[in-house]
């Protein structure tokens, strides 16, 4: 007897370059996890998948890996595909040169000027066209806050799952407009979170923070990662690995890739590799400039060659003053590459569990912590063991989409909830 799918979405902007190689713009542990998540759900045969994503020029529906990818409110983003290049790179206005695309902004203009007048309004018809049993929004930022606003309006349940400890932020306060570090004003932050109808937390110190800040519970899901027992039969030995590995982006604020530059340039006598999503050109280029011998920097590699990376390497390190649960932290579990972090230690992975070495933000710390990882094989494998035994037991992938099928059922079967239609005093304020 055939079962009729049930359908969810999962909204998370920059999940597309994961599915489609020819889309080569820098993921993260988010995007990872989303599509670990969304592949899961998927692979079921139990729900219809829908991402829902933003526009890289791809199809406005693709489908791929039976999951449906649709391009955020697409009605807006095929008028601005034209509209807004346009006001952007014309001199003496956008229309007084006549050719298809010109006539086009005599109609394309109005919409959109309507939409962003009118958001509450327009902006949520594309989830009721897409009759989701619910939302899954993965990060705590604009965009989600716009989604859960538009689902709020369209009396569709969502699920926010946060992705760093910087999505709960102290200074998330309603009404406070000062933006972040990436542009969202602090009220939005606090709308999600306060607004969203379930939260999926990856630490028990997310969970203790969502509860004392914003007086909220949350479903603790940990990030998942492909692992298995037999994995360290693969690993390579540790005479054969080559280089101290780094993955980020560039974002001083929170990554600081420049600290590991700096331990490069410290330890002359080791390899090092920089693998760095370009986000920031001029931070890039920076870099670049002042990169020393013993370090080679690569910039945008696709996330498939990433486990090839990590298989060669001698050690892991993290130089973020925050994280949620480092998806790089997994994958160096699954490839026996032992952990050196420079600050963060999410619920004790390191210290606790025996899992790496942690500096406490000390870069001479950090120095000697790698130092000797490189030089001491049987505690290189000792790290690496243990944290392979952590990964396998509490982020083993199957399980963890299990447990994110479950509160994902759970929540759709709540219902339709009651459209809020108080809410477009405010909602006008995303515009």
């Amino acid at each position: 007897m055939m079962h009729r799918r049930q359908t969810i979405a999962l909204f998370c902007s920059n999940v597309y370059p994961l599915f489609d190689s020819a889309v080569m713009v820098p993921t993260g542990g988010m995007e990872t996890r989303a599509a670990l998540f969304g592949r899961g759900l998927a692979a079921s045969g139990r729900w219809q998948v829908h991402f829902v994503v933003s526009d890289f020029g791809q199809p406005f529906l693709s489908r791929r890996e039976d999951i449906d990818f649709h391009i955020c409110q697409p009605a807006y983003r095929r008028a601005g595909r034209n509209v807004f290049p346009r006001l952007r790179g014309r001199r003496g206005g956008p229309i007084l040169r006549f050719d298809r695309s010109d006539l086009a902004l005599l109609w394309q203009v109005p919409q959109i000027a309507a939409w962003l007048a009118l958001p509450g309004i327009f902006f949520p018809r594309f989830w009721r066209a897409l009759r989701p049993g619910a939302v899954c929004c993965f990060g705590n930022n604009a965009l989600s806050a716009e989604v859960i606003a538009d689902c709020r309006r369209a009396g569709i349940r969502t699920m926010l799952c946060i992705a760093s400890d910087k999505d709960l932020s102290p200074d998330y306060r309603p009404g406070n407009r000062e933006p972040n570090h990436y542009g969202m004003p602090k009220w939005k932050g606090y709308f999600s979170l306060t607004h969203a109808n379930r939260i999926v937390v990856q630490t028990e110190a997310q969970r203790e923070i969502l509860r004392r800040r914003f007086g909220r519970d949350a479903v603790l899901i940990r990030n998942p990662v492909t692992i298995s027992a037999d994995d360290p039969q693969r690993w390579l030995p540790r005479g054969e690995r080559e280089f101290v590995l780094w993955i980020g982006r560039t974002d001083d604020f929170n990554k600081r890739p420049m600290r590991f530059l700096e331990l490069a340039r410290a330890c002359p006598d080791l390899q090092f590799v920089m693998i760095i999503g370009r986000t920031d050109e001029a931070a890039y280029l920076a870099l670049e400039r002042a990169c020393p011998a013993n370090l080679r920097i690569v910039g945008n590699v696709p996330a498939n060659e990433i486990p090839g990376y990590l298989r060669r390497a001698r050690a892991f390190v993290n130089t973020s003053i925050f994280e949620g649960f480092p998806n790089t932290f997994l994958q160096s579990a699954a490839a026996g590459v032992p952990i050196v972090s420079l600050s963060v230690d999410p619920d004790g992975m390191l210290t606790r569990h025996d899992c790496g070495l942690v500096a406490n933000d000390d870069h001479q710390a950090l120095k000697a912590a790698v130092a000797k990882l490189c030089s001491d094989d049987a505690l290189a494998e000792s790290l690496a063991a243990a944290s392979h035994r952590y990964a396998l037991e509490r982020h083993e992938a199957g399980g963890r989409i299990a447990e994110f099928e479950v509160c994902l059922r759970d929540l759709a079967a709540q219902g339709t909830a009651k459209a809020n239609v108080r809410w477009a005093p405010v909602w006008r304020r995303f515009a």
